[in-house]
């Protein structure tokens, strides 16, 4: 694998403040700070008359390490560029100029830096791991990242960074995991289908779910779903049915089961799903509204206006509040009208309604 693809255009990785490029600042800031330690000493050595083009290398090399020390990146990039220039170590110098440039916001000139550090020195683990980094943000690089970490963690004697290695690998790793690798990832995409409009797909990625993990209501919820949209409300039964045996609690499965019960003209099938629902959640306004609106299909007029006046208590949404006081203005005047003519002294009047 060729892991020095060139970074450049329009599609070179950004700076982003993500809590990997904090971790890659924490990791530029740590080898500052060694450049810092041994800058002092070699600018103290730099007073005495230089006595060669090695030593002028040296002495610049030491002053672009001081200047990064200090802040000033700008000066510190045209240092190392003069030291490599005049033939300083190249693997220190661009090194050293690679992180001035991420650090200026400059991406791409620090990935063509590093690239340099590595070839004149294959055995440079900073420059991998600082390379590996943009490549990690950019996220479109991730294999040639985690084999720069790879070889890092071989080479890095600092023990804090070899667990560090470790831990960035897996996370990588990770992410080039195939989305139908689990349960969950495939129910996410199932949704992402879902929202595209494509329903085969989406019943596909759920069903895939539901064979990495038979316990996955979600994934039978989801499906069901998508049957009702196919119209395939026995399947969609089935699944609401499994949904409510993995997990009895959820109401809005109850609900939807309901509905396909009504659906397919079994009313107090519907009536126990609703009145299911209604119990699991009493907060839940639409759930009174379907227990109404069968309650009321059953001629059980008093009961139905009760739940719908309970629903309005609970604070529907505007669409919904509208509905209910429909329904009630509706069983209002139809007990009003059965009342009307009702025969004089007649005491059966629990059939009317």
């Amino acid at each position: 694998m060729n892991i020095f693809r060139s970074t450049d255009g329009p599609n070179a990785p950004s700076r982003d403040r993500t809590p990997s490029r904090q971790r890659r600042l924490l990791v530029i800031l740590a080898v500052t700070l060694g450049f810092c330690a041994g800058s002092f000493h070699r600018l103290c050595a730099a007073d005495a008359p230089a006595t060669g083009l090695e030593n002028r290398a040296e002495t610049i090399l030491a002053a672009g390490e001081q200047a990064h020390c200090d802040g000033r990146f700008q000066e510190a990039i045209t240092l190392y560029t003069l030291a490599a220039k005049i033939g300083a170590p190249p693997g220190r110098a661009f090194l050293g100029r690679g992180m001035a440039h991420e650090m200026v916001n400059q991406p791409d000139k620090a990935v063509e830096d590093y690239k340099r550090a590595l070839e004149a020195d294959p055995s440079n683990y900073e420059a991998m791991e600082n390379l590996a980094g943009i490549w990690e943000r950019g996220g479109q690089h991730i294999p040639e990242a985690i084999e720069l970490y790879g070889r890092a963690l071989e080479l890095d004697p600092r023990p804090e960074w070899r667990e560090n290695l470790a831990v960035w690998i897996k996370i990588l790793e990770t992410r080039l995991q195939s989305k139908d690798s689990s349960a969950v990832a495939c129910w996410h995409k199932g949704n992402d289908s879902l929202l595209r409009g494509d329903l085969d797909s989406a019943k596909a990625a759920y069903s895939r779910s539901i064979d990495l993990n038979p316990g996955m209501f979600q994934a039978y919820y989801s499906r069901g779903l998508v049957r009702v949209k196919q119209g395939d409300l026995t399947g969609a039964l089935r699944d609401f049915d499994e949904t409510v045996r993995l997990s009895p609690t959820l109401r809005g499965c109850l609900i939807q089961r309901g509905l396909v019960h009504e659906q397919l003209g079994d009313f107090q099938k519907a009536l126990d799903d609703f009145s299911q629902a209604a119990d699991v959640d009493p907060r839940d306004p639409h759930a009174f509204y379907q227990r109404g609106r069968m309650l009321e299909q059953d001629g059980n007029m008093e009961a139905a206006l009760q739940s719908y006046e309970h629903a309005m208590l609970l604070k529907p949404k505007p669409e919904l509040l509208k509905v209910l006081l429909e329904r009630t203005m509706a069983v209002c005047a139809e007990r009003n009208l059965n009342r009307k003519t009702i025969p004089a002294g007649s005491k059966n009047l629990k059939g009317l309604w």
